[in-house]
């Protein structure tokens, strides 16, 4: 490989939160190689995040619901679609999910130097697929960093700073999401954003919990809770709306993956499990509390810096000799069941987390 390409592709298909993971590596390769053509290959749902990114010359997107359903069409119009990938002559590909659809991809895309992980990144067949493999370094605790790790089969350097990315989110889209916010009884105040879904059962605190904290963050800032829901959330979105009757909460429209994000753009604070919308806090610069439940925040938290001030803060109850236990549902037997997240009541997050509400939102 030469020692600097001139065109990168960077294959991250899914998910919503892996892919705002992995702007830090595009926010990278355009300042190292600010010449450089820069492609991406992603899934559907998360393709509206990177439409019109600033960094990215040309955006792919493989319909993954409809391959899915229509196999026959999937492979017809696969090979078109990689056909046309491989004919704007991608020099160098970066699998940033080290699974075999991902490298995969990257080997379909013609590039001959295709960089991915080595070692427990690299699952399934992608180590043997990736002709250029990385090891991360054991002191690369978060996702981001082990991704950042794989610049170095590209010849450029690790920053020792932290990259957050960002995402092309246009004003006009901001302008539009406010008129629809004030048709919902926003009247222009602060707000705290509630997000109680996730898509694990160990990762969701419960409805009730957000709304008790809602209340106790409007005690301390002022800020009116803003509740937030996705498809099949109806329910914790209303158990959290009347918790909070008593200070008219602002309830979200219905919103795209690419308006949620504008959607979070405009708050003040943020507070979710470890679920997309989280992470999402990350490119848009808004501190974020999130809550932790069986998943490990030391490697997938949500990555958040700012002129040196850590914008995002993380709760979980680490007495529990259980957490994380990476399990999608609790194993534990009734009694104990979920006692992650049961333990971790609103007047404790409050307890650690006041003095950094205090510090980021002085900030504004």
């Amino acid at each position: 490989m030469p020692e600097f390409p001139t065109s990168v592709l960077i294959v991250r298909l899914s998910a919503i939160g892996d892919v705002v993971h992995s702007l830090p590596v595009l926010e990278e390769i355009r300042r190292q190689l600010p010449s450089a053509r820069i492609g991406w290959i992603v899934e559907g749902l998360s393709a509206p995040l990177l439409e019109d990114h600033p960094m990215i010359d040309k955006l792919y997107t493989i319909p993954k619901k409809r391959w899915r359903k229509d196999k026959k069409a999937g492979w017809r119009e696969g090979r078109a679609f990689f056909r046309s990938v491989r004919s704007d002559g991608w020099e160098t590909a970066v699998d940033l999910q080290g699974l075999s659809k991902s490298a995969l991809a990257a080997r379909f895309s013609g590039a001959n130097h295709r960089v991915g992980f080595r070692g427990a990144n690299a699952k399934e067949i992608s180590g043997l697929v990736n002709n250029m493999r990385i090891l991360p370094h054991d002191s690369d605790v978060h996702v981001v960093q082990q991704n950042l790790r794989l610049l170095e089969g590209l010849g450029l350097n690790v920053p020792g700073s932290r990259p957050v990315g960002c995402l092309g989110l246009s004003d006009d889209e901001k302008d539009q999401m406010r008129v629809r916010l004030r048709k919902c009884g926003w009247g222009g105040e602060p707000m705290v954003a509630l997000n109680p879904g996730a898509g694990w059962e160990t990762k969701r605190w419960p409805p009730s919990y957000y709304g008790e904290l809602g209340s106790l963050i409007n005690g301390q800032s002022g800020l009116r809770p803003l509740v937030l829901w996705g498809p099949g959330e109806e329910s914790q979105r209303d158990e959290i709306a009347e918790t909070l009757s008593d200070l008219n909460p602002v309830i979200a429209p219905k919103t795209s993956v690419r308006e949620l994000a504008v959607l979070i753009s405009l708050v003040s604070l943020f507070v979710g499990g470890d679920t997309g919308a989280s992470h999402l806090c990350g490119p848009l610069r808004v501190p974020v509390l999130s809550i932790w439940g069986g998943s490990d925040p030391l490697r997938n938290r949500p990555w958040t810096i700012e002129e040196g001030v850590p914008l995002g803060f993380y709760a979980q109850a680490s007495e529990l000799g259980c957490v994380p236990c990476w399990e999608t549902k609790c194993p534990l037997p009734a009694a104990q069941r979920l006692g992650c997240l049961s333990a971790l009541t609103p007047l404790k997050v409050m307890e650690q987390a006041s003095t950094w509400i205090d510090r980021v939102l002085s900030r504004t």
